[in-house]
């Protein structure tokens, strides 16, 4: 059934069987747009209820699709479903039983042909065939809403999820929210979070790599692994709320005006545009205009800067936040994060000092929680707020002293922003490449020429994929098991693991060559400056390879981007597929240009 709602808009109501959503999804038709719909949160509980409904043959609600006017119709953007969805195809793929038991994969030909090719594999008991039959041919509400306007999707989806407890207050706030302010909040939350993805468009099938779960579920990113809950500064709830946003949402508006605002839940609505009074116009225009006038991407600079510094701070103690600002761990302590994170941004961007006294630091934090006077209550006041700022402030004053007046990039921690690029890894792998070091790992410490060229190769594969787009080659990562021991038994190298990669670093291999830090960045940057890249991709990657640190490691990150024209290494293309490198044959070459000047 279809129903005309206006000249440009149509709502289309149907039913679709298990097996037609699963052809779907199997071929990357449902797509899930992160500036609103950030992260798959049913527990496994929520999940199995759901699968029961649908054994049972009871109704459930709708699945609300929106398909664009303008483009490809056989894609559709996921407004109201993508935790039924989800659910759908994970029993289907024996992710998990309900009531011990798994879907046969044999009784719906999607997952047959892919047990036939063994990428799947049954789990027993398996529920009986005719069940699972039953479940295959269930018809499942599917509402499609054609539209020709982002705006109108926005507004769908917010209205939907305005009544009941279906969306936290903050969740409503971003939803549709594209401004300036907005922009930046959203951004820095992933990137603390660690789920943040290349682009804000995505496949269903790839939203469980950057979603936050539990131990229950194996798949994304564990709760308990997330800076907020693993620091005892939010609970595991409080983050599936988007309290995390709530938090960043009052820092960066303390950051960016020239008065600090009151923290209180009416002040978000106004920044966010969701209220229209004069009063609230006039607070959104005051932060969009001063967050527009820094920019989003310095504003998310400043705040990775201030967190790094942080968090290298706390890994000195030992401690988590909780424990060492508090005698008693607390469970939570948003407000006192604020303070202290807010006393480190106006000591390290505002007074563009840098930390030269990590252990007086430390003893200034200790117990620290004793010396902040949080008030009671949802509202917290601008004034009481900065008070407090500028008190803690000049408490950890000593520890530092005027930074240095060059840039050393090497001095600059990356922590969020290298767990940024690992996790955007997980759904873009073609726009990335890691490797373990320079050097050889057969004990003879020897700069490995033949991998360095492919380093190279591979920064022009991935400039070939689209025009203007960035991508990456990070050294110093390993993203093998066996590769990390073989560095642990050769370095003595204690590798730190984040999202299933171990970053090694490549500090010893200046040792083992016998060279200074610069001078290893020097005889890189120069390799790359004589090496048979074609221009200007040579010169680009020369002037942005950077050296940085992520907490005692030093990582070389070689960034690339594609150029005007078509880049190649000693005049062969190369084609990127996944972590695939190949040459581009000649019977191909007029083809894969075509692509790239056509824009991917």
């Amino acid at each position: 059934m279809t129903i005309k709602l206006s000249a440009t808009q149509e709502l289309t109501v149907k039913g679709d069987t298990i097996e037609t959503v699963y052809r779907n999804y199997r071929s990357e038709k449902y797509w899930v747009n992160r500036r609103y719909q950030r992260k798959l949160i049913w527990t496994l509980d929520e999940k199995r209820s759901f699968i029961d409904s649908i054994i049972r043959g009871y109704p459930v609600p709708i699945i609300l699709l929106a398909e664009n006017a303008g483009r490809d119709p056989s894609a559709y953007e996921i407004i109201d479903g993508m935790q039924r969805l989800n659910s759908i195809v994970s029993f289907l793929e024996n992710e998990f039983s309900v009531d011990g038991f798994y879907f046969d994969l044999n009784a719906m030909a999607g997952t047959k042909e892919l047990l036939d090719k063994n990428l799947i594999k049954q789990k027993t008991p398996a529920l009986d065939r005719n069940i699972c039959v039953q479940i295959a041919t269930y018809s499942l509400p599917v509402s499609i809403f054609e539209f020709s306007e982002p705006s109108a999707v926005d507004e769908v989806f917010r209205r939907i999820n305005s009544g009941g407890r279906k969306l936290s207050r903050q969740e409503l706030r971003t939803a549709g929210a594209t401004g300036h302010f907005a922009t930046a909040v959203r951004k820095i939350a992933a990137q603390v979070r660690g789920d943040e993805s290349y682009s804000d468009s995505l496949s269903l099938n790839k939203m469980a790599k950057v979603s936050i779960t539990n131990r229950d579920l194996d798949y994304g990113i564990p709760v308990e692994d997330i800076f907020w809950v693993n620091q005892n500064i939010l609970t595991k709830e409080q983050v599936r709320e988007s309290r995390d946003e709530e938090i960043i949402a009052d820092i960066v508006a303390y950051m960016v005006l020239p008065q600090p605002p009151a923290s209180r839940s009416e002040h978000f609505d106004d920044f966010y545009g969701v209220t229209k009074s004069d009063a609230s116009q006039k607070r959104f225009s005051e932060i969009e205009a001063a967050v527009q006038q820094r920019s989003v991407e310095l504003v998310i600079h400043d705040f990775r800067r201030a967190l790094d510094e942080l968090r290298v701070t706390l890994e000195a103690s030992k401690r988590t936040f909780g424990q060492l600002m508090f005698e008693q761990r607390p469970d939570r302590a948003p407000r006192y994060f604020q303070v202290v994170f807010l006393a480190f941004y106006k000591l390290i961007i505002r007074d563009a000092l840098e930390v030269t006294n990590r252990d007086l630091l430390i003893s200034r934090m200790n117990n620290g929680a004793n010396n902040i006077t949080i008030p009671e209550g949802g509202r917290w006041g601008g004034d009481d707020r900065h008070a407090k700022v500028q008190s803690i402030s000049g408490l950890y004053r000593e520890a530092f002293e005027p930074a240095s007046g060059d840039s050393d990039p090497a001095k600059i921690h990356w922590i969020t922003q290298l767990n940024n690029l690992l996790s955007q890894s997980l759904t873009e792998q073609s726009y990335f490449d890691f490797k373990q070091g320079f050097l050889r790992l057969d004990g003879n410490h020897a700069f490995d020429e033949e991998s360095f060229e492919k380093i190279l190769k591979t920064c022009a594969a991935i400039a070939c994929i689209r025009k203007g787009r960035k991508g990456y080659v990070i050294v110093g990562v390993s993203d093998k098991q066996n590769t990390t021991e073989r560095i642990f038994t050769q370095y003595n190298i204690i590798s730190r693991h984040q999202l299933g990669f171990s970053v090694v670093g490549v500090n010893h291999e200046w040792t083992a060559l016998g060279k200074t830090p610069d001078q290893m960045f020097q005889m890189i940057t120069d390799k790359v400056t004589n090496s048979k890249l074609s221009s200007p991709l040579k010169e680009y990657i020369a002037r942005h390879i950077k050296s940085v640190q992520y907490y005692d490691k030093t990582v070389y990150v070689f960034e690339t981007e594609g150029q005007e024209d078509v880049s190649h290494y000693d005049g062969e293309f190369y084609d990127r597929r996944g972590n695939q490198l190949d040459v581009v044959s000649n019977d191909r070459l007029s083809q894969f240009i075509r692509r790239y000047l056509a824009g991917g």
